[in-house]
């Protein structure tokens, strides 16, 4: 059975350069790498808003080429860092956005629209936030809004641009079980990119490595916790340190980069 995503030889201007990797059907596959190592890009190009790439990028053994805008945005939702405009919309109205894939251009909101959005409300427990406007919400509140609106696409693939960047640790960790929940209850696949590498470490199925739009590492992130993998990834010293309470070690600085 092919792969839910398989990318082969993709490159994109001098920003990505050979990628190949895959991700299965309900995988949670972590993108790290330095600033500039091509992590945005890649997701840029996996939702075709980059244009102008070569190589292969399949979709259930199917070349996304051959797919309609329509067709492939209701497989596949992006969230984004943050919006440049925020749209004057209530929450609830923002969140049935993500059901425009699966209508007619003119087709009025069906029940099944308005059921399959008060789930992802519930789902990403944003329902008390419902008739708020959504320029009016915090920026933890806004992430979890955006990942409700995934949520209602109803997509099999969701690709996360460093969805916990400006949060702080309490929001931080709402955000990552609220994406253990969404992955668990829709068998949805998550391809995120974080700069957290203990994030990686503590609850990703995979981790991909980028430098200079090329892969350094692709497998298991307990394959890649050694100080020489990750000083060639990252171009400093980082520490892989076990704690007593902890079954799985974590990533620090160094004590040349103190």
């Amino acid at each position: 059975m092919a792969p839910l995503l398989e990318i082969r030889s993709l490159c994109y201007r001098s920003l990505l350069r050979d990628v190949a990797f895959h991700v299965e059907k309900g995988e949670h596959l972590l993108i790290v790498g330095q600033n500039g190592a091509g992590k945005s890009t890649l997701l840029r190009c996996l939702d075709r808003i980059a244009d102008g790439w070569t190589g292969e990028i399949l979709f259930g053994g199917v070349s996304i080429r051959t797919l309609s805008g329509k067709r492939y945005a209701q497989k596949t939702a992006y969230v984004r860092q943050g919006e440049e405009i925020v749209p004057d919309l209530t929450v609830r109205n923002l969140v049935l956005t993500g059901r425009y894939p699966h209508r007619g251009f003119f087709a009025p909101i069906s029940r099944r629209d308005e059921e399959i959005a008060e789930r992802a409300l519930r789902l990403t427990e944003t329902v008390p936030l419902a008739e708020r406007k959504f320029a009016s919400l915090s920026g933890g509140e806004r992430q979890r809004v955006r990942l409700a609106a995934a949520v209602a696409q109803e997509a099999e693939l969701l690709l996360l641009d460093e969805p916990t960047v400006y949060l702080d640790y309490r929001r931080q960790d709402e955000t990552h079980r609220l994406l253990d929940t969404i992955r668990h209850e829709t068998g949805a696949a998550i391809v995120e990119v974080t700069h957290n590498l203990n994030r990686a470490v503590l609850s990703a199925d995979s981790v991909l490595a980028l430098k200079g739009g090329k892969v350094l590492y692709h497998g298991d992130p307990a394959g890649m916790l050694n100080r020489e993998m990750l000083r060639e990834i990252f171009e400093t010293e980082l520490d892989v340190i076990t704690l007593p309470n902890r079954e799985k070690p974590i990533v620090a600085p160094g004590k040349s980069s103190l």
